[in-house]
């Protein structure tokens, strides 16, 4: 009976490790998921930083206007 018992508590510890790899498989996919949307906004921010340094918009201070 005990070899019986062995065999079942092995199970559910297969079981549990299992389901702790999936759910830790899981947590880690999300994390990799927030991490890109963060880069992608970083990108984003840059770009549109790169945009507005290159072409400022007038009135700005940034050129001195000699006809006024």
């Amino acid at each position: 009976m005990s070899s019986t018992a062995n065999i079942a508590y092995a199970a559910v510890a297969s079981q549990q490790a299992q389901t702790s790899q999936l759910l830790q498989t899981t947590f880690t996919k999300q994390a990799a998921e927030q991490d890109q949307a963060v880069v992608a906004l970083l990108q984003q921010s840059a770009a549109n930083l790169e945009a507005i340094q290159a072409a400022p918009p007038p009135g700005t201070g940034l050129v001195v206007d000699k006809t006024a």
